[in-house]
């Protein structure tokens, strides 16, 4: 197989693979944020918690779900911005 006949993919470009990182973090963060709201519903459900119950849950859950989502999106522009990781 001649060399001019191989197709050589264009150069990704930074906005590309930060679009690309953004789609993941939206993907990613909604599973987080959508586990953790249903954490908060079922231990609701099964203590039968009061509100200051639920205020009190959610202060535990809410920063775990939010480092969680910072560690996503860290990891993923990372991912996405290294030239190894080039298609």
């Amino acid at each position: 197989m001649p060399v001019e006949s191989i197709a050589v993919p264009a150069p990704r470009t930074k906005f590309v693979a930060f679009v690309t990182a953004i789609g993941a973090i939206l993907l990613i963060g909604s599973e987080i944020w959508l586990a953790a709201i249903a954490s908060v519903w079922a231990v609701d459900g099964l203590f039968n918690l009061a509100t200051t119950g639920d205020v009190i849950l959610i202060a535990v859950v809410a920063p775990i779900a939010l480092w969680a989502t910072w560690m996503t999106a860290k990891l993923a522009i990372s991912a996405e911005m290294n030239p190894d990781n080039a298609d």
